[in-house]
């Protein structure tokens, strides 16, 4: 088996629906992030796709800042992001956050393919780092929200992160295979200096032994690594046939495990059936 790579190149893009703003500023972050996407502000958003449309583009993660109780505030695009889709025929995924409104998610299975939720029941995430004032139990209550109404989620859990433990790391594993979700997409935690210690580096592949053995449906590495993850973390993931998917893998792991590799221009969760609109092989 060949693992999936992905990289952002020509045939998909990033956009931002509320620019460089975010009313939660976690501190991690600090909007920095999503200042590197397209912005794409209100009425001007249907004129972006066009335009990226026109230019070849054929999919778009939506994502932006998120409101002070953590949700992406899409709802008023909506009606026109369902209306461009049917005309340009786009892939669209979507961070739509602590989104639980039942109508709203109604609405979003008829525009997103995709839905990229961080799922997390570490309080220090959600609470310190991303300031929200829900408890964690409000990330299972969305997760379950979204399930019920049909839309197919790809949650993203911490491989690691400074308050993880193992424990918590089986737990939310756990929780997500309980309620029968065929992938996972794992992050590594970025503190605001950029960088990990090594240490924390060379645990990294032992989690993701640990992870495989618990789970036994598709795992993907997602982009949120930092540089000393990435050095560890991805030439083991290829090399061991760990992982189904990895975004952005290290020049040198594929320079070494090329032939085990086969590379698409998207975002790591696009679903299978779309896949080959971005081929690059």
């Amino acid at each position: 088996m060949r693992i999936k790579a992905f990289v952002m190149r020509k045939l998909f893009r990033a956009i931002s629906i509320t620019g460089g703003y975010c009313e939660l500023n976690c501190s991690h972050c600090n909007a920095r992030y999503i200042r590197s996407m397209i912005p794409a502000i209100g009425k001007r958003l249907p004129q972006v796709l066009k335009n990226l449309h026109r230019k070849g583009v054929r999919g778009v993660l939506l994502s932006g800042g998120w409101t002070r109780d953590g949700r992406l505030p899409v709802e008023k695009h909506l009606a026109e992001l369902t209306s461009i889709k049917k005309e340009l025929g786009m892939v669209f995924n979507v961070h739509l956050g602590l989104e639980d409104r039942r109508e709203v998610l109604e609405q979003a299975r008829e525009v997103f393919d995709i839905i990229d939720f961080e799922f997390t029941l570490s309080p220090w995430l959600a609470n310190v780092v991303r300031g929200l004032r829900q408890p964690v139990s409000q990330y299972v209550k969305v997760l379950d929200s979204m399930i019920d109404v049909g839309l197919d989620v790809v949650p993203h859990i911490f491989l690691w992160h400074p308050h993880q433990s193992l424990d918590l790391l089986k737990k939310e594993i756990e929780i997500l295979r309980d309620r029968g979700l065929d992938k996972v997409n794992l992050l590594v935690y970025i503190p605001p200096s950029g960088h990990i210690e090594l240490k924390v580096a060379q645990l990294l592949p032992r989690l993701l032994e640990t992870v495989r053995t618990m789970w036994d449906k598709e795992i993907y590495i997602g982009c949120m690594r930092p540089p000393e993850a990435r050095k560890t973390l991805d030439p083991y993931a290829i090399s061991q046939g760990l992982v189904e998917r990895i975004a952005n893998p290290t020049v040198s792991a594929v320079r070494r495990y090329r032939d085990r590799l086969v590379f698409y221009d998207a975002c790591c969760s696009i679903p299978e059936r779309m896949l080959s609109y971005f081929t690059l092989d």
